[in-house]
């Protein structure tokens, strides 16, 4: 079972060197130097304590002793590298923290831990780590991340850092001020077939301009010819966007036919993640924007349509009125010889 779990989370550390998830555990891959797979959790400072990770409520200036869990896996012992950095949600949902390149500014800072811990192989070690909130930290959510790795490769060698932790999620106390805004963009590519349609790409943004984590929910809706002719999508579901974070996506709508200008809305209806705030507390945002759809490929069959016809009118016109006047120089013709006629 170890190996199936070993040879799964080569094929994962593969494509990224972090990962960060709300799954009880995880492992890390093959090294140069022999598989090394470990696992790491929250803990009361016994065992683990089943918190797939660390919440917490502080004050500005309080600080709170937790425990992280390294559970070594391997064959043999290994030294991993512990590391704390601020934390951000992906594009996708999922939870990461900055790469050790990266310099942390925010709750990444708050934490304290040793920088190296020794684990048998089999064993586990309890790590104490200690969180303080500065003074002059703002009320809010502060996402932050702790985690035990490692890096192959040597010295002289480019290395990959894999590394495997949990979130500490870090709520300073205060007043809680959700805040949202979104904007919207929308293109229009017509077909130079007058008989196909063409597609509506619309874009819109959602960013979190408040103090606490939100779940979005959008809603996109482009119409014409003054609301008679309408679509609405629902955008991709953001399951938790953390202060100062963006989320930028992009609806295709159906086959769309060019219909000289749309109206794109985005309907941004957000919810708090968290109790302190009722549902509803925050109100739904919303942008419009216009996209110009012009149809010159009708335009120009329409166009070309009404030159064929009055060229076919104009054409039938001249033959009538040629028509008209052979019948009127014969009817002129037979007067003249009735007047000679008479004459003689």
């Amino acid at each position: 079972m170890t190996r199936l779990l070993s040879r799964a989370a080569i094929a994962v550390v593969a494509l990224a060197a972090l990962f960060f998830s709300s799954v009880p555990a995880a492992y890390a891959a093959d090294q140069p130097e022999g598989e090394i797979t470990w696992m790491v959790r929250p803990s009361d400072g016994a065992r683990e304590d089943g918190r797939s990770w660390v919440e917490l409520e502080l004050d500005p200036g309080e600080s709170v002793d937790e425990y992280l869990l390294v559970r070594n896996l391997s064959p043999s012992t290994v030294t991993f590298h512990l590391s704390a950095a601020d934390g951000y949600f992906t594009d996708t949902g999922r939870f990461n923290m900055l790469t050790s390149d990266q310099t942390s500014v925010d709750a990444g800072t708050w934490i304290d831990i040793q920088d190296t811990v020794e684990v048998p192989s089999g064993g586990d070690v309890i790590v104490p780590f200690t969180l303080t909130v500065p003074e002059n930290a703002t009320p809010g959510d502060h996402p932050a991340g702790i985690a035990a790795g490692i890096r192959s490769g040597g010295d002289d060698q480019v290395g990959i850092e894999s590394r495997i932790g949990f979130r500490v999620m870090t709520r300073v106390t205060g007043e809680l001020a959700p805040s949202l805004v979104t904007d919207v963009s929308g293109a229009y590519a017509g077909s130079w077939n007058p008989f196909d349609p063409g597609r509506l790409d619309v874009d819109y943004m959602v960013e979190n301009r408040g103090n606490t984590r939100l779940s979005v929910e959008p809603q996109i809706t482009v119409s014409a010819l003054f609301g008679l002719v309408s679509f609405t999508l629902a955008g991709e579901s953001i399951v938790e966007i953390a202060p100062g974070e963006t989320r930028s996506e992009t609806v295709s709508f159906p086959p769309a036919w060019p219909l000289f200008a749309y109206s794109a809305q985005v309907i941004a209806v957000a919810e708090p993640v968290t109790d302190e705030l009722a549902p509803g507390a925050v109100a739904p945002v919303e942008a419009t924007s216009l996209v110009v759809a012009m149809p010159w490929p009708q335009l120009v069959t329409l166009t070309i349509a009404l030159l064929l016809l009055w060229l076919l009118w104009r054409d039938r016109r001249r033959r009538e009125e040629m028509i008209e006047t052979r019948i009127e120089q014969a009817r002129q013709d037979e007067r003249a010889m009735l007047v000679g006629a008479s004459a003689r």
